[in-house]
């Protein structure tokens, strides 16, 4: 663990927070620089009370079609909750999925693509 201020190894545990639902993040401070973070500190799940699991089954049952709403109401969130997520991790894009090499040959396949050609007709 290295300080996100100074950069600095020289840190020591200094307690510990229990969010949402129970999950535990443990906090740091920098004997340097005296700066105070959680093993959170620089990634998308920083300043969020709600754990890391129930972020990523919202935002894995909204890629499969939930809407806002009902995403939130399973997840006993605000629907402005699930969208301030969405917003948060999607500015993490670039972080999460590096940008394919300009020699690479990249293939995209689609899944779950219904195309109707002609008529419905009933099976024979």
């Amino acid at each position: 663990m290295h300080c996100p201020e100074c950069e600095s190894q020289q840190v020591v545990k200094n307690g510990k927070v229990t969010l949402q639902g129970g999950v535990v993040v443990q906090k740091y401070v920098c004997k340097v620089c005296r700066k105070q973070f959680n093993e959170r500190t620089g990634t998308p799940m920083a300043r969020l009370r709600t754990s890391s699991t129930i972020v990523t089954l919202a935002m894995n049952v909204r890629t499969e079609g939930w809407g806002v709403r009902a995403t939130g109401r399973s997840f006993g969130k605000s629907h402005s909750t699930i969208l301030r997520w969405e917003e948060r991790l999607a500015n993490q894009l670039n972080q999460w999925s590096p940008t394919a090499p300009k020699t690479a040959d990249l293939r995209v396949e689609g899944d779950e693509v219904y195309t109707r050609v002609g008529e419905n007709l009933p099976p024979q």
